[in-house]
């Protein structure tokens, strides 16, 4: 006679926890990303050198465009990890190259903001 468990097993339920803690920074790396860009178009915008940029940027044209495209590495990272799930190694790349994007945007604005704050007190 065999016994069934009501349940999922020890190993079918770490290893389903383990699927699930690697989704969820992918998710919020999707969902920030595309938030983050959306934000930065809809705030005020000054031309310099002929392009649009945002305010918080305005005397660093290329560091706006730098978190432009950290954030669309970001974003396409998370989004190829979502996809690829069933290629570990691709899987991996793509997380570790979203996850550094990611760290890259917030560390650009990071600097962009204490710049913009603290430039007046410098001069």
């Amino acid at each position: 006679m065999k016994s069934e468990s009501p349940g999922p097993s020890l190993r079918q339920t770490l290893l389903g926890l383990s699927k699930a803690n690697t989704l969820c920074p992918m998710k919020s790396i999707v969902c920030i990303s595309s938030t983050a860009v959306t934000v930065f178009m809809v705030l005020q915008h000054e031309t310099v050198e002929g392009r649009p940029v945002p305010a918080l940027f305005r005397d660093r044209p290329t560091d706006y465009h730098m978190f432009l495209i950290s954030t669309l590495f970001a974003f396409m990272g998370a989004f190829s990890a979502l996809f690829i799930q069933h290629k570990p190694r691709v899987e991996k790349f793509c997380r570790i190259y979203a996850m550094v994007s990611m760290l890259s945007a917030i560390a650009i604005v990071l600097y962009a903001a204490a710049l913009w704050f603290l430039g007046p007190l410098l001069k």
